[in-house]
């Protein structure tokens, strides 16, 4: 059985190649994972699986492995948000255009493989009438083709998208893996790999991402920057920062999404430290400022800020008021009295 390459996904991976190996596949997966898991990564992989014409499927080595690999295999189609439309604004939804196209491409036989696949990114992105669209062909597609739904919420994908496919959870990849892959695959220094497998918090896609991205660490730390200004701060500041991230959330929900993620995580590593455990800190590059804002408020106010974070993020993605959310956000955060030392 050919090693698939996919970093902590041996075991979903092994269980693909088996269902291939048995001729028992389904038609449609959901891959359901947090951002830079891997689901994609893993999509590609079945697709050159069904498709390799090498002795040990997906060889990597193959004209269609390769075309795969680069993304003009004809038969082999990713789907995302990620394109604009013909105004220049960025989509926030799958279109019923979108799935139209696919359903005409299913329709047609394989080109130039042996079977189409069509990955679907981000499906909870489906509208309304995108879902009901797909219903048909996701639950009976013709012979050769293979649907791959990858989702980051899964419970905001219709019960009817659900209930056609497999679902399969990607497991969260372990920190010395990610570690030992950064250090030995891609040559980091073994103190950045550490770090950077730590701030990925089993989330091999970002941490590969982040180690050839330097704007990804910058952005990182102009994110702990506000909350370390904003928990210094008075409230004039605080609901100025919450109206810039609210104008932000109109036009990218993803960065906030992060930046609220990055504070969670910081955040708990403050928490940590107030509790000793050292060792399970994620930020390591920051011990300094994080045991600063750690001696300066309580166990108590750090679970509450912990739980004031997931309740916003909670809240956004339900689509409520962002600045609100944002406002109730900052009205939450502990009182720090006298300046914070600057992060970086």
């Amino acid at each position: 059985m050919a090693d698939w390459q996919i970093i902590g996904q041996k075991n979903v991976a092994a269980f693909l190649a088996k269902s291939l190996e048995k001729g028992e596949l389904c038609h449609a997966y959901l891959l359901a994972a947090p951002e830079h898991s891997g689901k994609t990564a893993l999509a590609l992989k079945l697709a050159q699986a069904l498709n390799c014409t090498g002795d040990n499927p997906p060889c990597g080595g193959c004209e269609q492995c390769r075309r795969i690999t680069a993304g003009i295999h004809a038969d082999v189609r990713l789907i995302s948000v990620q394109a604009a439309d013909d105004d220049g604004k960025s989509r926030v939804e799958l279109s019923i255009e979108q799935v139209r196209e696919i359903n005409h491409a299913v329709s047609l036989p394989p080109f130039e493989g042996k079977y189409r696949v069509i990955i679907i990114d981000e499906a909870e992105r489906l509208s309304n009438g995108a879902a009901n669209a797909l219903l048909k062909t996701l639950e009976e597609p013709p012979p050769g083709v293979v649907f791959v739904l990858t989702t980051v919420r899964e419970n905001q994908l219709p019960e009817t998208i659900r209930s056609r496919c497999m679902k399969l959870r990607l497991a969260v990849a372990p920190r010395l893996e990610i570690a030992r892959f950064l250090e030995q695959g891609l040559g980091f220094p073994a103190e950045r790999a550490d770090l950077l497998a730590r701030l990925s918090q089993g989330r091999a896609g970002w941490a590969i991402a982040a180690a050839r991205d330097e704007g990804l660490q910058l952005e990182r730390r102009d994110n702990l920057l506000k909350l370390a200004d904003a928990l210094g701060s008075g409230f004039d500041f605080r609901f100025e920062l919450a109206d810039k991230l609210s104008q932000r959330f109109g036009k990218t929900r993803t960065e906030i999404y992060r930046l609220l993620d990055q504070w969670l995580s910081f955040c708990r590593d403050i928490l940590l430290v107030k509790l000793d455990i050292k060792e399970e800190v994620i930020n390591t590059d920051y011990e300094i400022i994080t045991a600063e804002l750690a001696s300066r408020i309580t166990a108590a106010e750090a679970q509450r800020l912990i739980g004031s974070l997931n309740v916003t993020r909670r809240h956004l993605e339900q689509n409520a008021s962002p600045r609100l959310a944002l406002e109730v956000l900052m009205l939450n955060l502990p009182v720090i009295k006298g300046s914070t030392k600057r992060i970086g």
